[in-house]
């Protein structure tokens, strides 16, 4: 017997590949929804596949052989995305990494079942058992926290890495399949396909460490951006407070002349006149020059910090902040988003040589969640690509490093351009 095609055990065959194929995905992936929500999907969509395969490998087990791996890849394609956060391109290259590792170690068993056992079918389905437990471990433990890393990391790099993954499955899909299962083939053809599988075994673990390598440059880059960011707020923090050192030194200079102005008042008796000089000198004393613009100090200290700069370069600033002290966004994060883009609306102010440039900001708190919008004045040839304004040279300033600190925190982000005005807005949920 080779493999005994019945339906109980085509149901069981079926079943431990499906599953495995499942959970295999899910050690990497993020789900869309709660996990007790995602697990009874999978359940149902283990179940579905499993009795579509059932029927068709007792049915028609010719064609089986030959089509049921790119089928179950096409209809896992358009499920999986579906259940999981991460962009479209990202959960194709998870399933084409998964089949491979799962179209490998099913060759493998059947082949073991075959040369070594007389095709005994249950040794097939226990070695099924087993590489399932042991992949979903080592998936799990050791691949799951760099992969994600990776994943989270770079949104926008993998375009071409798809199409090299599935063209390899492809070719090894039909190499194994024709003319017949590579399993009664001869020995030469074997090894063929073995050289083939080891093949594209060391261009998946090429394609990740250059995404490791990638994911590293641009969180260094990041780093720098952020690091940049803080220098600058920090100097201009720096001459603000010795502005008002070099203030205070002054009003204690000239305090001897304002005592002996109010002693001649007094000697000569004009009391009028002295309250008036009273009063202006009270203004100019409690004066204060760099009002608070909010009770949240990470904003206030940012936003300060542009103003002052946008007012320097003649850019008139208007601003509506409400919001709260604490917000739950790491400081590190709210600098990367809020420094940018008004990094980046001083920028496109000067770019448009507008001689009456704005920047509008406007942050409000609405229940859970912190709105953020910059309108700024601009070209009205602002090139966008995948949704972000590009500049000439290269992707806008810190956009990426924006977008990677908004969806970290499963926020949205959105750029515009409408009649001269370029518009920012960011939505971020308020932690606790």
């Amino acid at each position: 017997m080779i493999l005994g095609i019945t339906p109980f055990l085509s149901v069981l065959r079926n079943g431990i590949e499906v599953m495995a194929y499942s959970v295999l995905f899910l050690t990497l992936d993020k789900p869309k929804f709660s996990w007790k929500k995602t697990i009874f999907c999978y359940a149902g969509f283990i179940f579905a596949m499993t009795g579509i395969g059932t029927i068709w490998v007792v049915w028609e087990p010719n064609s089986y052989l030959k089509f049921c791996t790119m089928v179950l890849f096409l209809q896992s394609a358009v499920f999986f995305s579906f259940m999981s956060q991460d962009r479209f391109l990202q959960s194709l290259y998870k399933l084409t990494l998964q089949m491979f590792i799962l179209l490998f170690l099913l060759y493998t068993g059947i082949w073991i079942s075959i040369r070594f056992f007389d095709g005994n079918p249950w040794v097939d389905i226990g070695i099924r058992i087993g590489y399932t437990i042991v992949g979903v471990f080592l998936s799990y433990r050791y691949g799951r926290k760099p992969f994600r890393k990776i994943v989270d990391g770079l949104r926008f790099q993998w375009k071409g890495i798809c199409m090299i993954a599935v063209a390899g499955n492809v070719l090894l899909l039909f190499y194994a399949t024709r003319p017949t299962h590579i399993v009664v083939r001869t020995v030469i053809e074997q090894r063929m396909f073995l050289g083939t599988c080891l093949l594209l075994l060391v261009t998946h673990m090429v394609m990740l460490y250059t995404l490791y390598q990638m994911q590293k440059e641009m969180a260094y880059r990041q780093e720098m951006e952020l690091t940049v960011i803080s220098n600058e707020m920090l100097k201009r923090e720096l001459e603000r407070m010795q502005e008002h050192v070099e203030e205070a030194n002054r009003l204690r200079h000239d305090m001897r002349h304002h005592n002996l102005m109010i002693t001649e008042y007094v000697r000569r008796g004009e009391t009028a006149a002295l309250l008036d000089y009273l009063e202006t000198y009270k203004q100019e004393c409690i004066e204060d020059r760099s009002v608070k613009i909010c009770e949240n100090l990470v904003v206030d200290h940012i936003l300060r910090s542009y103003i002052r700069k946008a007012e320097q370069k003649g850019i008139a600033v208007a601003f509506q902040i409400v919001i709260q002290k604490e917000i739950g966004i790491r400081e590190t994060d709210f600098i990367t988003i809020l420094g940018n883009i008004m990094e980046n609306a001083i920028c496109g102010c000067e770019e448009s040589k507008n001689s009456q440039s704005k920047i509008e900001v406007w942050i409000q708190q609405k229940g859970g969640k912190l709105v953020i919008q910059v309108e700024n004045t601009c070209l009205n040839q602002v090139v966008f690509e995948k949704g972000l304004p590009v500049r000439k040279n290269g992707r806008g300033i810190g956009i990426i490093s924006v977008v990677r600190s908004v969806e970290k925190y499963k926020g949205d982000v959105d750029f515009q351009v409408n009649q001269g005005k370029f518009t920012a807005r960011i939505l971020l949920p308020v932690l606790k």
